[in-house]
């Protein structure tokens, strides 16, 4: 249905598909025309490969929930010194080694907090590179044969204490695993050179994988926590490993910086309902996905958007699209993430998120409004450049759009399913001479 809006009139001239205001009442006057009366099709793609480096914390966690199965997010670090020492006594035998990493305030703990997880702690193989892009689907060598293992919570509120050389030191909540004695002798008798430099220890300990397994958590349970292996904090809220010998001596091992910490994401088996999807793309779903850790996204096609130029080039004076959450995808533990992002596909047929012309700008939305149950973005520049591109210079550039999860702003493991029986694309426009 076209709604006119009653008493706005404007004096406009035509200016490369686009117009400008001159003033009223030099006898030129448009109508301001809406219509939210656009064919739509809908359907769930896989995500295309998203950072895993460069953020600045870390996804780490097993959950398992009905709407898209298990999820896994695996953490690689770098190790670093956090104070080099020139002569360490590296013949002498390990009482034990550490591993303790803060987490970041409950908001950001995604799904169920009660339920044991299981991770695996191995040490790396080969360095990571400070200078490269890693994806969230990277894979990385370690070494199973020094392998740890924790069972146990992931989730801790609580403030505690940890043994630190003669005394101890107050942490920040987040998880202490001890480490394996085969792990805690690795660290312990390495060659001097790697109690000296960063460069040294790469050599002989690139760094952590933390792995956690598929331990079969019911449908429901789990959580993957937001994990801060990268900060350069006081030790008590600093992500390390604390190797303890000779009953009162301590040696701290610490982690580099954001660009040698990766996330890497591990999603599926997916559900029916999100196979028959990937399997059969052309179709249109009235419910569609949209997952973080490089698993799912949406993807919406307007198919008849250059019905609105079959009479000649218009004026986009606003153009909206509004995607309403189906409630009962999400409760108190799966929640709709706080924001989502809306790209186009760089290509047609490509997967890869390009930037819209209107992201950036502080009217661009995207921040989950939890009384309607939706969110809206505005993308007057994007559907103006669409038509230009078809009418002035005779390009098809209508790929459609891919809702996405963030990869920060914030660092979460969400998820949610959209319901498209009620997704509207909104557009005002102005018909030119």
């Amino acid at each position: 249905m076209l709604l006119l809006a009653t008493g706005a009139f404007f004096s406009c001239k035509k200016e490369e598909g686009n117009i400008v205001i001159e003033g009223q009442g030099d006898g030129t006057q448009y109508q301001l025309i809406r219509t939210e009366t656009f064919d739509l099709s809908s359907r769930t793609v896989m995500e295309d490969s998203l950072p895993g480096n460069g953020l600045s914390y870390t996804l780490i966690g097993n959950m398992t929930d009905a709407l898209l199965g298990n999820t896994r997010a695996s953490a690689y670090a770098a190790s670093a010194l956090l104070e080099p020492s020139a002569d360490f006594p590296n013949t002498l035998n390990p009482d034990s080694a550490v591993l303790y990493i803060p987490i970041l305030d409950a908001l950001n703990f995604y799904g169920e907090r009660n339920s044991n997880q299981l991770w695996k702690i191995c040490p790396l193989v080969i360095p990571i590179d400070a200078s490269k892009v890693y994806y969230q689907t990277s894979t990385f060598e370690h070494d199973n044969s020094l392998a740890s293992y924790y069972n146990g919570k992931i989730f801790s509120g609580k403030y505690d204490s940890m043994r630190y050389k003669k005394g101890n030191i107050s942490l920040h909540p987040g998880v202490r695993i001890k480490l394996s004695m085969e792990m805690a002798k690795k660290l312990m008798q390495m060659p001097k050179a790697a109690y000296q430099s960063n460069e040294g220890l790469n050599s002989s300990f690139p760094g952590l994988a933390i792995l956690p397994q598929d331990n079969n958590l019911a449908s429901g349970k789990g959580g993957i926590g937001v994990y801060d292996l990268a900060g350069e904090n006081t030790l008590g809220s600093r992500a390390c490993i604390m190797l303890y010998y000779s009953d009162t001596s301590t040696f701290v091992f610490t982690f580099s910086n954001k660009n040698r910490v990766v996330t890497v994401g591990t999603t599926g088996p997916f559900p029916q309902s999100v196979r028959s999807q990937l399997q059969f793309p052309d179709q249109s779903y009235n419910t569609t996905y949209v997952q973080a850790l490089n698993g799912v996204k949406t993807q919406l096609r307007m198919p008849k958007l250059f019905d609105l130029v079959k009479d000649g080039n218009i004026a986009i004076n606003k153009a909206q699209v509004v995607f309403y959450i189906d409630k009962a995808s999400v409760d108190n533990n799966f929640f709709a993430p706080l924001r989502l992002n809306l790209f186009r596909p760089s290509s047609a047929g490509s997967r890869r998120n390009y930037l819209l012309k209107d992201a950036g700008t502080a009217a661009f939305g995207g921040i989950y409004d939890a009384v309607n149950g939706t969110y809206t973005f505005n993308i007057t520049r994007h559907i103006q450049d669409v038509l230009n591109s078809y009418v002035n210079e005779g390009k098809d550039i209508n790929y459609g759009l891919f809702l996405t999860h963030p990869t920060a702003e914030p660092v979460m493991a969400g998820r949610v399913a959209i319901d498209h029986s009620k997704t509207k694309l909104i557009v005002t426009y102005t018909k030119l001479n």
